[in-house]
This record gives C-alpha cells, structure tokens and sequence, in this order.
C-alpha cells in the first residue's frame, strides 16, 4: 500500500428520494470495510460524496475544506483514530469524529470519548451508523447556534454597556425587591462606587433614611401600578449638595419573566439653575420697563400740565395751540400708563387703547353724544412701542378733527374709527365722518395745517400710506405693515 491512498467516488445511482447530501472523510485501510459504511449511509438516506485516506498527509490534506462527519479506524498501519482526533483539536475544527472499529474494549472507546470523538461503533454492528452520523450532524448544529447565539448574545451586551457607559443619563435597574441590579458608569461617577459595591443593595443601604423611603415608594408606585412616570427627584450628593434629578421609571420583564424595574435620570441642576437666573433677569427687565413707562407717563403728564397752565393764563394767544399739544402728550401718556400696567411691558393692545383714547376725546371736547355718535368696529391687534406712538398720535390727530370741525352749530351725525389685521400683518386704522367734509379741492398733504402735517410725517415712520377716502364727510385710512409678529386670533381686516 502506498504512503497516501486517495480514493474519491461519486453516487452512479439516482439520489433517493429526501436524501441528505454529505462530504465523508474516511481514516480506513480496507476499501471493502469503507465500501460498507457507504452502504449504511445511503440505506440511512444519505447521498455521501466521500473521500477515503489511510496516511496522515492524506489526512490532513482532506480537512481543507472540512467535510461534515469522518469516520475513523481505531488503529491502522500509518494513522490511527486518536492521532487523527489529536490532529483535529488541534487545528480547532468541529467536525463529528466518529470511531468505527473491527474490535475496540470499553475502556478504549470511554477514553476517545473522553478525548472528543463524537461517538464509537463496532464493524460488525454498522446498521447504527446511519443514527449515529444523523445525531453527530444535529450535535454539530447545535453546537453551531449555540456559539452563534452566544455571539450574538456577547455583542448585545457589548453594544448595551458600551452605550450605557458612555451616555451622561443615570441608568438603574432593580429587582422587584428594591435590590440594585445595575448602574451605569455616570452613577458610578457621581455616586462614587462601583457597581460591585451596589449591587444586590437597597436604596436604603446606600442613601439617607428619608431620601431612600421616598426613592422606594416612588419605585413601588410603578411596579404597582404597572405604568411608567416622569418625576423631578432631589439627590443627595456626595459634596453636599443636592443634585435637580428628572427620573423616568418604568416597569419591565426579563427573559425569565422576573419583574423589573428600570430608571433613567438627567441631572438637570444646572438647568434649573439657569432657568431661574434668566427668570429672574427677564422679571428684572420686564420691572425695568415699568417702571421706565411710569416715569416717561409721569414726566408727559407734566408736560401735559405745564401746557394747560400756560393755556389758562390771561390775555394768552396760544391757548388753543396749547391745548392741542397738550392732547398729542396725553395721547402718548397714555400709552405708557398701558404698558406699564400689563405683563407684557413692550407690547400694547392697541385696540383697547383706541376705545379709551376715542372716548376720552369725546369726553375731552364735550361732545354730545345725542348729537354726534362714536362708532367702534375694532379688531384685535398688538403693537410694539415704536409703532403704537406714531399710530395712536395719528389717531389722535384724525379724531380730534372730525370732533372738532365735522359738526359745526347743532348738525348730527356718526364718528367711526376702525382697525384690522389682515393675515399677512398689514394694520389698516380708518377714521371717518359723515360731517360737513373737507373743502372742494382741498389738498390735505399741502395744508398748513400742523395736525395733518403731523399726520403725513408720522405715517412715513411707520413706513405706511395714509389715504383720503371719497364720500360724504371726511375719511381717512392709514396702512402699515406690523414690525414684528401676526396679529391676534381673530383680527379682522378694515374694509
């Protein structure tokens, strides 16, 4: 026989119906003993494709690529099965390893077991082969998913605590009995102990008695109730201090079923923190522009009372001048009386202002409401400081006219003052009467008149038109753009 016989066959009779392709590696001698375990394996419903070696060489050429089973001859001239084994284990390849043997004693066939053989048979009792290879292949197959779902498992748990680890959120979970199960690195850190020191522990063996009996009634209530909360926690901290802890807990199961109990913090500390550092500059502002809006409404009424003082001297050709400028101040007094008496200290609801300035021009000239009546048809809007004072002194101009001129002697009529927003934010303020109008051909932006002069450089700062409408009396419309958001809910554009 030479150092390597390799024989190599391939089935000639047609693939019975069901069979089990297989590669066989067969460590024998004799070729009628090898021609026998093929028998077996097609009467077992496998179709082999088999190689046949009886050197070492010969066998170790063949595992490039493994076969799915060898069967192997306990002893031979040139090889034998437990070097063939020892071989095997050494190249760290798991392939069934069978010992088919003309005579082998007990104890021989314990140690090739012992040694990693997958099982042994005698020659003369071949017809187990076909079970047996069949439970060495699902034996392999086991092995394979088990290793591929410990695999699996490893990197689940590599990519649990590499991510738990490095999120800056406190991560806890605790059996049902309050008893630490894990925590992550960030409570490792802030806590100052390992996670072998606090495991299996209580809250209460790890914090003081008051902060652990409100942890564990808080832990009990989700376990309980079998829901999730979200609660803003004060922890203890090592340095003393008391950490602001947002804590969402939430009840789980393991693969046992166990009941769990998981728990996310943030330290929201510093956030609080800062949120109440800002709330109290913006209370400080929003007090700075109160009191900024009282002395400004003070200081204008002053004004305003010096200019009436003035007026009511003896012999005084101005007064009428005056009384005018002293109606455009508290026009714009009362603005800042508004603003400095609601929370929003630099916007104003300009329509509540509108009514109360409209009446209090009424009131003002002395106009008899049984003769001339005012008529409102007011949308919400809010204005900025630096565009409600150029809006309400036009108002004022535009209404102190038609009070004034509109309805000479005993005529009757109606006053209406109008403002809308439309969607885009376009503020429309409409003044009109149904007095004895402007004079024919009476070109209002070439008057000389202070008030309507006044009204044309106001509407060029709040870069708007204002327009004289046609019909009977007097009627104008000023239009402009609002500076900043929509108007409110509900603002109706002028027609």
């Amino acid at each position: 026989m030479t150092d390597q016989l390799l024989e190599t066959a391939t089935e000639s009779s047609p693939e019975a119906p069901g069979a089990v392709a297989i590669r066989v590696l067969i460590l024998e001698d004799r070729a009628e003993d090898a021609e026998m375990m093929l028998h077996e394996l097609r009467r077992s419903c496998f179709q082999p494709a088999w190689q046949r070696v009886d050197t070492e060489a010969g066998y170790l050429e063949q595992l490039n690529p493994p076969p799915d089973v060898i069967l192997a001859d306990y002893r031979m001239p040139g090889m034998d099965a437990p070097r063939a084994l020892e071989l095997l284990q050494a190249l760290d390849l798991d392939i069934p390893f069978i010992v088919v043997s003309g005579a082998i004693g007990e104890e021989v066939a314990v140690a090739m077991m012992r040694q990693g053989a997958t099982d042994y048979l005698l020659k003369d009792r071949l017809r187990r082969l076909g079970p047996a290879v069949r439970r060495a292949l699902a034996g392999r197959q086991l092995r394979r998913d088990t290793r591929q779902a410990e695999r699996a498992l490893h990197a689940s748990e590599a990519r649990f605590y590499s991510f738990m680890n490095h999120t800056p959120a406190f991560a806890i979970i605790k059996d049902d009995r309050g008893r630490i199960l894990y925590i992550n690195h960030a409570c490792e850190q802030a806590w100052q102990r390992t996670l072998s020191e606090c495991e299996g522990k209580l809250d209460s063996e790890l914090w003081p008695e008051d902060y652990a009996g409100r942890v564990r009634a808080n832990d009990l209530s989700v376990l309980l109730n079998g829901k999730p909360s979200r609660l803003l926690e004060e922890q203890p901290a090592h340095d003393r201090r008391v950490r602001q802890m947002l804590c969402f807990r939430f009840p789980f199961t393991d693969a046992e079923g166990s009941l769990l109990l998981g728990a996310v913090s943030i330290d929201i500390t510093e956030q609080i923190r800062t949120e109440k550092a800002l709330a109290s500059a913006l209370a400080a502002k929003a007090a700075l522009l109160r009191e900024v809006h009282h002395r400004v409404k003070n200081n204008l009424q002053v004004v305003s009372s010096l200019l009436s003082m003035q007026a009511e001297l003896p012999g005084n050709g101005l007064s009428r001048a005056l009384n005018e400028s002293q109606r455009r101040v508290e026009a714009m007094a009362m603005i800042h009386e508004r603003l400095h008496s609601t929370e929003d200290a630099d916007r104003l609801d300009f329509r509540e202002y509108v009514e109360a300035l409209a009446r209090e021009l009424f009131f003002a000239y002395g106009v008899n409401p049984g003769r001339v009546r005012l008529r409102l048809d007011l949308g919400a809007v809010e204005l900025g400081l630096n565009q409600a004072i150029p809006c309400g002194l036009i108002l004022n101009e535009l209404l102190t006219n038609s009070v004034k001129y509109a309805f000479p002697e005993t005529r009757h009529g109606e006053i209406l003052v109008a403002l809308g927003c439309d969607e885009n934010g376009r503020v429309t303020l409409r003044v009109a009467d149904d007095g004895v109008g402007l004079p024919g051909g009476f070109d209002w932006k070439q008057s000389r008149s202070l008030g309507l002069r006044i009204v044309d450089i106001l509407a060029g700062q709040l870069d708007g038109t204002l327009q004289r409408e046609p019909g009977p009396g007097a009627a104008f419309a000023l239009s402009f753009r609002k500076a900043a958001e929509g108007c409110a809910s509900g603002a109706e554009p002028v027609a």
